[in-house]
């Protein structure tokens, strides 16, 4: 255990004496963060506990936060252009994997994982999974009853014309969390005689309001401009924290889906020191705590159990890439996604 500790310990050294002197020789920001999760998140959760760690790169980190498609476009205009300007960039995996495939991020392991119990699911050649991000239906109590509707049972209830014109739900053009569970869906009804395509149909001849964040579609149920949606459970615990009285609900139908949310170097990152001490920091017991405070589940399941107390009894989680064919493709399945929602 001890020569364990004092391996991960040289490690972390090594990198945040190279990052150290990186970062010294920047007059602005010499950290730069592309991110879908909240713009507040770094101030608020990740930073006091990174700026502890590493007091010399206080106020030094941008933290940039983007619709899902809007960070994919974005650094892969950017490193074609030749101008990479983000140095990390952390979001869901399927929304990534484009940047990936088009050369965005560079191949590499942090030498912490050997440390922190990693398994080979939570590597990639070029990402390391800091959280798992559960997608689930929502509901507003309030709005169902208001409009005389049943809470669905299922998610092929979404297709039923009573719930035309109460459904929001992030765009999974933008292969977001809605992807995920749309994905997961394809994978276990099966669409031999066309039963998932008619399903997605279905749910889009009851125009569903198409939104760019998931939480702007949480948002929408939380006001009770319609009574279903599809959420986040980061979003859903973070509304309900807030306000323990929110007309928010979470629809318990097994296995709830989740996808991997991951971290990773930007090819051409100007700071690609300092980018891979921040990856190492992310899967550190203080980033997993970090993850942990933005009610994100963390991939060190230890540090996440707090979050439980808002899960259905008995739970059960699934990956909704465990079948992995959406990555070999992905801009088939947005065109999908684009030609039956048209957005």
């Amino acid at each position: 255990m001890t020569t364990t500790v004092t391996s991960a310990t040289t490690a972390l050294l090594d990198l945040e004496a190279a990052a150290q002197q990186e970062c010294a020789k920047q007059t602005g920001p010499c950290l730069t963060i592309y991110t879908t999760q909240d713009a507040t998140n770094w101030d608020k959760y990740y930073g006091p506990l990174f700026y502890q760690e590493y007091p010399w790169a206080q106020g030094k980190v941008s933290y940039v936060s983007l619709a899902a498609a809007t960070e994919t476009t974005r650094l892969l205009s950017e490193f074609q252009a030749k101008n990479v300007q983000a140095d990390l960039a952390t979001g869901t995996l399927a929304g990534l994997i484009p940047v990936y495939q088009g050369g965005a991020f560079i191949n590499y392991t942090s030498p912490l994982t050997k440390f922190m119990n990693y398994s080979a699911d939570g590597i990639g050649p070029a990402w390391v999974v800091t959280n798992n991000a559960i997608v689930h239906m929502i509901v507003n109590p309030k709005a169902l009853a208001a409009a005389n509707l049943p809470t669905p049972k299922n998610w092929t209830d979404l297709a039923n014309p009573m719930y035309k014109g109460q459904i929001a739900m992030q765009s999974a053009t933008s292969l977001s969390i809605t992807t995920a569970e749309f994905y997961y869906l394809y994978n276990s009804m099966g669409n031999s005689s066309g039963q998932w395509t008619n399903l997605m149909k279905g749910i889009a001849a009851n125009n569903p309001k198409i939104t760019a964040t998931a939480g702007a579609a949480e948002a929408a149920v939380v006001s009770g401009q319609v009574a279903v949606g599809i959420d986040t459970f980061d979003g859903y615990v973070s509304t309900l924290k807030a306000n323990a009285s929110a007309p928010l609900k979470l629809v318990d139908i097994e296995p709830l889906v989740y996808t991997p949310g991951v971290v990773a170097i930007t090819n051409g990152a100007p700071h690609q020191a300092m980018a891979k001490l921040a990856e190492a920091w992310f899967i550190s017991v203080s980033g997993q705590t970090g993850v942990y405070r933005t009610n994100h589940v963390p991939y060190t399941s230890s540090i996440g159990s707090g979050l439980t107390a808002f899960l259905p009894a008995g739970y059960k989680l699934t990956n909704a890439y465990s079948n992995t064919a959406l990555f070999k493709n992905t801009g088939a399945w947005s065109d999908t996604f684009k030609a039956i929602f048209g957005a």
